[in-house]
This record gives C-alpha cells, sequence and structure tokens, in this order.
C-alpha cells in the first residue's frame, strides 16, 4: 500500500522509547512489529530524532521484518554510512531530518564557512536516495540569521541533495534569548511563496519523485498536496534584495598571469597569479537595519571590482543605507584595480561612500605602500573607504 510519511495513522506508530526516555530493548520493537500483518506500514515514534547509536540498535532489530517504516533521525546519523545502509535492510521507505546541526548556518547567510559540513550533508541525503530511501526534510526558514537568501539557497539545497519531501514552514519562536530576525514579516511571508511556488511545479515534483530513486508515491503525495495548497496562497515574488544577495555570494575566477600585488604579510612582490587563482564574496543582509555586510577573500582583479562596484550601487538602490566591506580576506589586488579602477570611477564611489565603509584595512593599504608608494590612489582608497 502506499505509504503517505507525513500522514501517520495512530494505530500506525510505534514508540521507541519508553516511559523514562530510556531507548526499548530491540526485541521489543521487534515483537511490537512483528504482529501487524505482513505489508503494514509503519512509523518509528519518539520526541527526538534518534542518534546514530539508537538507529543502529532498532534498525538491526528490524531486520527481515518486511515492513516498510517511517523514521526521525539526527543529522549525524544520516550521515553515518552503515547506518543508512542498516536503515535499508531494515525496510525503512523515509528518514525525516530536522534543519539542524550545519543547516543552521549554511542556509542562513551567506558569510559562514561551511561549505565542506554542507556537502557531507547533500552527498548522506543522496546516499539514501539511491538505498531507495525516501528523504523527508523540515526546513524552518526565519531563524535570527535568516537572511533574503536563504530560500534560494533552500532551494538549491533541496536539488543538490535531491530531497524527496521538502517540508517548507515559517520558524516559530526559538527561545527567550531570541534575537531580532534579519527579516521582516513580509519579506518572510512572501520569500516562503515563492519557495513553495517553485517546488510545486510539476517538473520539480515528478524530479524529485523520480530522480534518483527512493520511494516513489512518497514523493509524488507530497508534492501535489504542497501543489495544491500553494495553488491556494498567494504568489511569491523574486525581490531585489534576494538578487543581489545572490549575486554577491559566489566565487569566481580570477584573471591569471595578470601582474598582482600581493596583501598577506611578507609577501610584497608583484607577480602574475596561477590559473587556481579565486575571487570569493559573502554577504549578509539585515533588512530591518537597512545593514549588509559583504567579505571580500582571495584575489581582486579588474573585473571584480568593477562588479563589486555595481553590486554595492544596487544595495544603494535597494535601500540598504549601512554598508560593510570585509577586505581581511584579500590576499592579492591587480595592479589595474589600484592604478586605473579607482580614478576612472571616482565619481561613483563618492556617490556610495556614504553609505559605505571599509573594515580591515589597514593591513591592506600598508602592503600595497610597500610596493607603490604613497600614491593617489591609495589616498583615494582611503577617501572611498570613509563611512
Amino acid at each position: 500500500m502506499p505509504f503517505d510519511v507525513l500522514d501517520a495513522r495512530d494505530h500506525l506508530l510505534i514508540p521507541v522509547l519508553d516511559e523514562t526516555g530510556a531507548l526499548r530493548d530491540g526485541a521489543a520493537i521487534a515483537h511490537d512489529v512483528s504482529v501487524l500483518p505482513e505489508g503494514t506500514s509503519f512509523r518509528l515514534v519518539a520526541p527526538k530524532p534518534l542518534d546514530t547509536s539508537e538507529a543502529s540498535v532498532v534498525f538491526r532489530a528490524l531486520e527481515g521484518q518486511r515492513r516498510p517504516f517511517s523514521v526521525r533521525l539526527r543529522l549525524a546519523a544520516v550521515e553515518h554510512k552503515p547506518t543508512a545502509e542498516d536503515a535499508a535492510r531494515a525496510g525503512c521507505v523515509a528518514v525525516e531530518v530536522e534543519r539542524e546541526d550545519v543547516l543552521v548556518p549554511a542556509l542562513a547567510s551567506g558569510l559562514h564557512d561551511t561549505r565542506r559540513a554542507l556537502e557531507r550533508a547533500t552527498v548522506a541525503l543522496r546516499r539514501l536516495r539511491g538505498l531507495g530511501i525516501a528523504t523527508v526534510v523540515h526546513l524552518p526558514v526565519g531563524l535570527d540569521d535568516d537572511d533574503e537568501g536563504v530560500f534560494e539557497r533552500a532551494l538549491r539545497f533541496i536539488r543538490r541533495a535531491m530531497v524527496a519531501v521538502p517540508v517548507i514552514r515559517a520558524a516559530g519562536d526559538a527561545s527567550a534569548e531570541a534575537h531580532e530576525p534579519r527579516m521582516d514579516a513580509e519579506s518572510l511571508e512572501n520569500g516562503i511563496h515563492w519557495l513553495r511556488g517553485r517546488l510545486a511545479r510539476h517538473t520539480a515534483i515528478w524530479r524529485r519523485a523520480f530522480w534518483p530513486g527512493g520511494t516513489r508515491s512518497i514523493a509524488l503525495s507530497a508534492g501535489y498536496r504542497l501543489r495544491a495548497d500553494a495553488a491556494r496562497a498567494r504568489e511569491g515574488r523574486y525581490t531585489a534584495r534576494m538578487a543581489l544577495l545572490r549575486a554577491l555570494n559566489r566565487t569566481v575566477r580570477a584573471r591569471a598571469g595578470a601582474p598582482y600585488l600581493h596583501t598577506l604579510p611578507g609577501r610584497t612582490t608583484a607577480a602574475g597569479l596561477t590559473r587556481r587563482a579565486w575571487l570569493r564574496t559573502k554577504a549578509a543582509s539585515d533588512a530591518r537595519m537597512r545593514a549588509l555586510v559583504i567579505q571580500v577573500e582571495g584575489a581582486l582583479d579588474l573585473r571584480g571590482a568593477r562588479a563589486l562596484l555595481d553590486r554595492v550601487s544596487q544595495a544603494v538602490q535597494a535601500g540598504y543605507q549601512r554598508i560593510t566591506i570585509d577586505v581581511v580576506g584579500v590576499e592579492a589586488i591587480s595592479r589595474d584595480v589600484v592604478t586605473g579602477f579607482l580614478a576612472e570611477n571616482k565619481a561613483r564611489l563618492a556617490e556610495v561612500a556614504q553609505w559605505t565603509r571599509v573594515v580591515n584595512l589597514r593591513g591592506l593599504l600598508e602592503a600595497l605602500r610597500q610596493q607603490l608608494g604613497d600614491s593617489e590612489d591609495l589616498r583615494l582608497i582611503e577617501y572611498a573607504a570613509r563611512a
């Protein structure tokens, strides 16, 4: 029979913890399952997601039962390959995962360097699909550090991780210690409608159902329920802030071979960079404070400097009044950025200077002065950096 992981009935719930909150004996759980008619689907329930050790005990006890079930797991348990394989052998057809651990900062804003940890989570969820297990990922949005880029980051993660059933909702009140969120209520509501609308398209639903493996009926039934709900709600729009954050949170290849001025201590010799040089910009928005933080890392060439100035101008037009550019991660600057770009764009730099300040600039300027002397171009940088 089709198994609906999001709509399990009470008589199909099997508890895995006892009254004291301790894990029940595996034999007792297996006995409760064995009395169900063969082929009956059920849900393993607990007040909290199971960790790796708890899940391994339960899965090994259920091996060979031939009854499909769903279970909530910690993200760390999903990333543990033997646990995922035990789940498949036990007959698990759906695993539910909360937004926890790396998924909190990785989706929140572009400032968190969580690429490797996020990749591990992505690979783990894809592995479950390959084992024939549907993945149900609950993604509350609107946490304290979530800016408007969270919606596109969540969409990208859902696609890359091949999530079968994404569950998108507004985050509730986190705790008494919660801070003011980065988004206002209108931005949050609009972003949720936009994200659900993208996930409710026919193509998106069928891609989640058929690509790759996994229990097809779960993804299809959940997908068309989402589509029905999205049709009754208002349509979300793609905002200018969402587009700006997408453009700012990216990594591009820097021009190789051109003369660069190094900004790291002890490296003051101009040299051409190899093809492996990159420029990375990361950004976080605070719509309530009309503030934007941009971190610049790697090699800044002429193309990157022009793109950065364009983005700052767009941010001013979008209503940001406090723009901070952190250059502590800049390792090299193309000579033509200093000698030509600044003078050519003096008027534009003056326009955005009243809303923009550059931080961690002293060390960079000192390194450049060792190579260029105290030039008018460097004084222009100091002028543009003033708030």
